[in-house]
Formats: structure tokens, sequence, C-alpha cells
């Protein structure tokens, strides 16, 4: 599959930091893509939702 024949996928990132320079990350799921990746909490935007909205929702749903 070319790159242009890829469709865009719009997602949220958020990078949780605490004091000390803790920073949040999870690592993927066996069985997913890029299993045993690390990652920021985020996920895709869902139809007509704002990228802020996104990242609430997404924050809520891994936390």
């Amino acid at each position: 599959m070319s790159i242009q024949s890829r469709s865009i996928v719009e997602v949220a990132v958020g990078i949780l930091l605490k004091e000390q320079s803790l920073v949040l990350m999870g690592k993927r799921p066996s069985g997913k893509p890029y299993a045993g990746y690390w990652e920021f909490p985020g996920g895709k935007l869902e139809a007509n939702e704002s990228i802020t909205t996104a990242l609430e929702r997404e924050l809520y749903e891994e936390l």
C-alpha cells in the first residue's frame, strides 16, 4: 500500500507531567498493533469531535 492510498486518521494525544519530571505513558497490549511499544494516552477522534473533547474522553477512558 502506498502512502498516498492511506486514509488520514485524526488523533488526540496528551502528555501528563507531574512534579519531579514524571511522565505518564502506557504500554500497548499484546494482540494490538505495535504491541509492547510505549505511548502517551490518547486515541482517535470520533465524527465531529473536537481535539479537546476527544482528549478529555480518551484520558477518562484510559485513566
